[in-house]
């Protein structure tokens, strides 16, 4: 019954959508009959099938094109490219093209959003970035507040996936507190999103008290909102903050619950494939081998089914050669060598994750003799068969691909060591005082800074540079603008100007060059740890500076220590 009336409902509304003005002309009233944005939401929101959405939108696009309503036939444009997937990208850049340099609340702003969200699905990032940062410009310039902070969330989560959480957090906070603040604006799917997002970060920045923190409030937002899908993850989050508490049947026990809900409410694979994987590292930790095995099995049969790597999961592949290796299980031990070897290079294909490459976790040498020996003992035990033939094709196809990547690789990463060397002693070479600069400030952009106050500004910042003290203190933009008498919206600008940076990398390029100087300099640094190098040079941990130190240098701390010692 209920079905009935929703579709007799849908027929009311097509018919008042597409059927022509008999004997009237356009005048003021012409888009009375016309829904607004919100209500064509609602309209929309109230069909139960796709279908029927899309119907809907297509008839709402119809009228208004009739009405010649640029801003309705833009609402019509964004709700089909929502739910019309083969057209999405089409239909958002006609919503973009029909509103450019208008000063619409919402648009052009949703129709870069929604190009952004297609490319962030297909996973490829770069161009997320640059539409989510468009329709940023767009939304700010139309004074939409809570359109700029969706897509500033967004960017945020490009931000923690390319591992850089702590820009990443405090995003997510800033939206966090928005929406506390603005109850009219809040709703349950954005503020349990936030949630989400921030315990994501926490977990993966080893913040696992933070991580709790919102995990508990997570869990009671979703039941108290009937929201069962983000209630899965919040259960699976609690698993994983159970393992690395070493709960591990606790964590066990938790992590079986979220991967059944997920199953229920809305089977993602690779979130199952993130149950399994803590299932298996639980057993795994409590010496349960065999048990494991059959969860690391899954987790394999997921990413050869999805080809989504989430850079975590690799580590599924050392679990299973090392059991294969030991069961002398030859063929297993070659297909698992294949699948990772194919799937880190689709890791690494996305240019997003910066973790270690596959020249990293498996020596291209040691491959090769790996798969050397393998073959000698098939063809030893007469164990080769035409399938087993052709897989040590392929895979000595592969191996060879790696090796020419792995040599190109190391050719690039060494031509970047010394000129990391060359630089360094030039700076050494070149040192002078600090020179009058006022023929320069002349040159840059007005800012609208008064020259005397820009020229103290950069003298302090040139004494600040020449000091360490950058190394031995967590300065903020606030606490550094104290530090030199002057307020932080001057040193802002004069710092994005002057030095072609923000703070944040202001900061860290300073970080960094002083990091060089000393491990080149100085023997006994270089026996430190990561993590104790990073602190020692003003970073909170070895993450944020081995990502600091690859982002200015090309070339990974580790690599660089290395080298020097050679």
């Amino acid at each position: 019954m209920i079905r009935k009336y929703s579709f007799l409902g849908y027929l009311l509304i097509l018919f008042v959508f597409v059927q022509p003005l008999r004997g009237q002309t356009k005048s003021s009233n012409s888009a009375q009959d016309l829904l607004d944005f919100n209500e064509l939401k609602e309209v929309i929101a109230a069909q139960p099938e796709d279908s029927l959405k899309l119907e809907v939108a297509q008839a709402s696009l119809d009228k208004a094109r009739y009405r010649l309503d640029t801003l309705r036939m833009a609402n019509a444009y964004y709700f089909l490219s929502k739910f019309n997937r083969s057209n999405q990208l089409r239909y958002a850049d006609s919503l973009i093209v029909i509103t450019k340099g208008k000063s619409y609340e919402r648009y052009p702003a949703l129709g870069y959003l929604r190009k952004g969200n297609v490319r962030y699905e297909e996973g490829n990032y770069k161009e997320a970035l640059e539409f989510y940062l468009i329709a940023s410009k767009s939304a700010k310039e139309n004074g939409n507040e809570l359109l700029y902070l969706k897509l500033k969330f967004n960017i945020g989560l490009l931000k923690n996936t390319a591992g850089e959480r702590e820009e990443a957090q405090a995003i997510f906070l800033e939206y966090l507190n928005f929406l506390d603040q603005n109850p009219k604006l809040k709703t349950s799917n954005l503020y349990n999103r936030v949630l989400f997002a921030l315990t994501d970060s926490y977990i993966y920045s080893n913040q696992f008290n933070l991580a709790e923190d919102y995990i508990d409030k997570g869990i009671q937002e979703a039941l108290k909102t009937n929201d069962i899908s983000i209630y899965s993850n919040f259960v699976v989050y609690s698993g994983m903050y159970k393992y690395f508490s070493k709960n591990y049947n606790q964590a066990i026990d938790s992590l079986e619950k979220g991967k059944n809900l997920i199953q229920k409410s809305d089977e993602v694979k690779t979130r199952i494939a993130i149950c399994d994987y803590y299932i298996a590292r639980s057993y795994q930790d409590q010496g349960k081998v065999e048990q494991s095995m059959q969860y690391f099995k899954n987790v394999d049969r997921i990413l050869k089914e999805t080809e989504d790597v989430i850079p975590e999961l690799i580590d599924t592949y050392d679990y299973l050669i090392a059991d294969s290796k030991a069961k002398k299980n030859l063929e297993k031990q070659i297909e698992y060598i294949n699948t990772l070897l194919r799937l880190d290079s689709i890791r690494h294909a996305n240019q997003i994750y910066l973790t270690k490459n596959i020249n990293e976790r498996y020596d291209t040498v040691e491959l090769i003799s790996e798969k050397e020996k393998l073959i000698d003992q098939l063809q030893h035990d007469k164990f080769l068969k035409e399938e087993t033939i052709t897989i040590l094709i392929v895979f000595l196809v592969i191996l060879i691909i790696v090796a020419t990547y792995g040599f190109r690789k190391s050719y690039v990463n060494k031509r970047r060591f010394l000129r990391l060397l060359e630089d360094q002693k030039t700076k050494e070479s070149n040192l002078l005082d600090f020179v009058d600069i006022s023929a320069n400030i002349s040159k840059k952009q007005d800012i609208d800074i008064p020259k005397d106050v820009i020229e103290t500004v950069l003298k302090k910042l040139h004494n600040f540079e020449n000091s360490t003290k950058f190394s031995k203190k967590h300065y903020t933009l606030n606490s550094l603008a104290k530090e030199l008498n002057t307020n932080s919206a001057y040193l802002s600008k004069i710092i994005n100007v002057y030095k072609n940076v923000n703070f944040a990398n202001y900061l860290n390029n300073l970080r960094i060059d002083f990091a060089v100087d000393e491990l080149a300099s100085n023997k006994s640094l270089r026996s430190y740890t990561i993590k104790a190098i990073a602190e020692e040079v003003g970073f909170k941990n070895a993450q944020s500076f081995s990502s600091a130190f690859y982002k200015k240098t090309g070339i990974y701390p580790s690599y660089f220590i290395k080298h020097l010692e050679i």
